[in-house]
């Protein structure tokens, strides 16, 4: 699972973007071998990813895991140089470039140019840890699911996971300075670095030394404050004003007379004369 992982932190913290390459076998030329066990002991470690970056592009090109001898060999690798990593932030164990360095910058580089480069071998050394808690900032409670992830730019970090009472531990960390990032996949915590910061950029970096564990690395995420959404108080609309009737006026000859609630001109009638015999 963190396998995975690691290596897309690694492309992102690198200073070049690493590209997985599919190799189609034609331009495969020769292979990477080597042995991996404890610092300082003959015991070999199984289950440890053994990665080549191709140069000068810091390109993926294959990873093996050890077998239960610590063996491993990255075959069909085309002619050019690379350099090789060692992680087992899983197992506890510090990740390590070759040759038992720790940043891919001062990592020796290997040439290949046909047949078997044997011989690139590590001795993994206990990896230190960053631990703490995160809790809701509101209510105190630990947060269970929060993904914390420990970075650098030039050391592969490692993520955990917090528990039920939002108690976590991330593993397998060389000697350096990490960044520490915690984040849901709910939208209800937004994103946060440690100490209390909300980008990557303000945030403190936390000094470990391996084998040793760096405590109380807490966070306390809060949920984003509620939109509050502000319905206008609907305005009366204006009634269009009354305009006054105009006085009615009626031409020579017609009167003012009322018919069906309105006033109308009429024509006047004249009144007939009677003669008296």
């Amino acid at each position: 699972m963190f396998s995975r992982l690691k290596l897309v932190m690694l492309c992102a913290i690198s200073a070049a973007a690493f590209s997985l390459f599919v190799s189609t076998g034609s331009a495969a030329a020769g292979a990477i071998e080597g042995e991996v066990v404890k610092a300082g002991t003959s015991t070999a470690i199984e289950g440890v990813e053994a990665c080549a970056f191709q140069l000068p592009a810091y390109e993926l090109f294959a990873c093996e895991e050890t077998d239960v001898n610590g063996e491993y060999a990255l075959s069909g690798l085309p002619e050019a140089e690379y350099i090789v990593e060692f992680w087992a932030s899983y197992l506890g164990f510090a990740p390590q470039f070759f040759n038992g360095v720790s940043s891919y910058e001062d990592a020796e580089e290997i040439a290949v140019s046909g047949g078997a480069v044997s011989g690139i071998d590590a001795e993994l050394e206990e990896g230190g840890a960053i631990a703490g808690r995160v809790t809701d900032a509101s209510t105190g409670v630990g947060i269970n699911g929060v993904f914390v992830c420990a970075y650098s730019r030039v050391i592969a970090g490692n993520c955990a996971i917090t528990n039920p009472a939002g108690d976590y531990a991330v593993a397998g960390l060389a000697t350096g300075s990490y960044g520490v990032e915690f984040s849901t996949e709910s939208p209800a915590y937004p994103t946060l670095f440690y100490n209390q910061q909300a980008s990557p950029s303000s945030a403190n970096l936390v000094s470990v030394t391996a084998p040793n564990v760096t405590g109380n690395i807490n966070a306390q995420m809060g949920k984003p404050a509620s939109k509050v959404v502000v319905i206008p108080t609907p305005v009366p609309p204006t009634a269009p004003p009354k305009h006054k009737a105009k006085a009615l006026k009626c031409h020579k000859g017609f009167k003012k007379a009322k018919r069906h609630g309105r006033q109308v001109c009429v024509k006047k009638h004249k009144k007939k004369k009677h003669h008296h015999a």
